[in-house]
């Protein structure tokens, strides 16, 4: 190849070509070089690579001086990367002669895009582990060994990680309800559909055992074969034991004269919801609507007051309340209803929403034109209020001081 050809190669090359001296002064740079290098210098001008790269290789000077050879490879593929952008190169030095040092540069942007949209996918993933409070998220490798173990399974299973890390799912799996010998069966099945769910027991460490749904999906590589499995598992008890309650007969869970759950059925999902509350470090509200003066009104108008006048709170206290929400009957004309997933702060909305809309209601029938009013106590499960009754206790603590305080008004406890 002739000079003019070498010359011409050198100066075309897609490659980054440098070359400088021992204390990095460019002598000739082809047109790849100074453009991979401009956003690394200040003015955009290529004059010495080491001072252009100080702040991003600040030992490249020593790397070169401490090279004892006559000539070889200083650096090979070092990485730098532009702060703030998406703009990177792989450099390598070459020693060529004493004194001369060949910089070889090439374009590794793709490199630091991956890498951000990597770091923007695993400060989504923390955000997620952060949210979700009933679902465990974990990986397995191809044995079915844990391999990486979120803070949300750490929350449900109770396991941390330096414990399970390593250990057969199987130890997640009640031994009397299948156990391990269950899993290679549901391994087995994600890796010949892709994906499997099922619904069984799950243990913590502590033994107690709770109802999940469990899907588990195969993680393949790049040839199909499967390299590990993916597995979210969500708590499910509380919406089990509601429908084991359904399953068993309306007439033991509904009222029968407003249609909302009774006091036992309300009770006992309370209890699951604030468990699982004080468990996951989610938020739990309860209400409890109680209509002012209620027993002077009955005594005084009768019986179809009474029944008209609950039936009518129920029915606003369902209005006002989300499908995630449990109106019940709790006491012989209180109402409560559960908030899960609320602080107290929503849960004092939605009570001045059911308090300011039965103060505008209207009774019809045997009693038309009477209007009654509620008082209504807000409280929410804290450090001071972790039971059932600690809870029902606070909220009619508030209902109390709203009484006090005239009626028709919203009362949250403050512990």
């Amino acid at each position: 190849m002739t000079p003019e050809a070498l010359r011409e190669l050198f100066l075309l090359s897609p490659v980054g070509l440098v070359e400088v001296d021992e204390s990095g002064r460019v002598d000739v740079a082809n047109l790849a070089a100074r453009r991979l290098l401009a956003p690394f210098t200040s003015t955009g001008a290529l004059e010495n690579l080491f001072d252009s790269l100080s702040a991003y290789v600040p030992d490249l000077p020593a790397r070169v001086r401490g090279f004892d050879g006559p000539r070889g490879l200083v650096v090979d593929n070092l990485e730098v990367l532009a702060p703030s952008q998406h703009h990177g190169v792989l450099l390598s030095l070459v020693k060529v002669a004493n004194g001369r040092v060949v910089a070889v540069a090439t374009d590794a942007s793709a490199l630091a895009s991956a890498r951000a949209l990597v770091s923007n996918l695993e400060q989504r993933h923390t955000a997620i582990d952060g949210a979700v409070r009933d679902y465990a998220i974990f990986t397995l490798d191809a044995d079915g060994l844990v391999n990486s173990w979120s803070a949300a399974a750490e929350r449900v299973h109770q396991w941390d990680s330096a414990s399970i890390m390593g250990q057969p799912m199987a130890r997640l799996l009640p031994p009397d309800h299948g156990g391990p010998s269950s899993l290679p069966d549901t391994l087995a099945l994600a890796v010949r559909n892709g994906w499997c769910e099922e619904e069984g027991y799950r243990q913590r460490r502590d033994g107690t055992t709770f109802w999940a749904t469990t899907v588990v999906t195969a993680l393949r590589d790049g040839g199909g074969g499967t390299t590990g499995y993916s597995v979210v598992s969500h708590d499910g008890s509380a919406r089990r034991t509601l429908d084991e309650r359904l399953r068993d007969g309306a007439s033991s869970v509904t009222d029968y004269l407003t249609g909302v759950s009774t006091h036992r059925a309300f009770f006992e999902l309370a209890q699951s919801e604030v468990a699982r509350a004080c468990r996951y470090g989610q938020p739990l509200t309860m209400l409890l609507v109680a209509p002012d003066r209620f027993r002077e009104r009955v005594s005084a108008y009768g019986e179809p007051v009474a029944n008209e006048w609950l039936r009518a709170t129920a029915w606003l206290c369902r209005q006002e309340s989300r499908t995630t929400d449990m109106v019940g009957r709790i006491a012989g004309e209180a109402f409560g209803v559960l908030l899960p997933s609320t602080e107290r702060a929503g849960g004092l909305v939605l009570a001045e929403r059911i308090r300011e809309r039965m103060a505008r209601h209207v009774f019809a029938g045997d009693v038309a034109g009477m209007r009654g009013t509620v008082s209504v106590g807000v409280a929410e499960v804290s450090d001071a209020v972790t039971t059932v009754d600690g809870l029902f206790d606070a909220a009619q603590q508030a209902v109390e001081r709203a009484r006090q305080a005239g009626m028709n008004l919203v009362v949250g406890y403050d512990d």
